[in-house]
């Protein structure tokens, strides 16, 4: 189990560094506000931002992508 106060601090430091920052599939959904299996449904559609290998095993999305998505739903939102 993640530690909370752990989980906000990589969430800030994210988001301070989102034009460089990729995060990975926890840390991605607490930016969005929503579980891990929410998100990997969310990446599913076309207008999600794309995945970012990071390793062989590893994926994640960059945060300045996540901002930017947040950000259009939201103007879409108030249309």
């Amino acid at each position: 189990m993640t530690n909370p106060l752990i989980e906000e601090k990589e969430i800030q430091l994210a988001r301070a560094m989102s034009d460089k920052a990729i995060a990975r599939i926890k840390i991605a959904a607490a930016i969005l506000g929503i579980t891990p299996k929410h998100l990997h449904e969310l990446a599913k559609r076309p207008d999600f931002p794309a995945k970012v290998r990071i390793g062989s095993n590893a994926i994640g999305w960059r945060v300045s992508d996540l901002e930017a998505w947040i950000d259009a739903q939201i103007v879409k939102g108030e249309e």
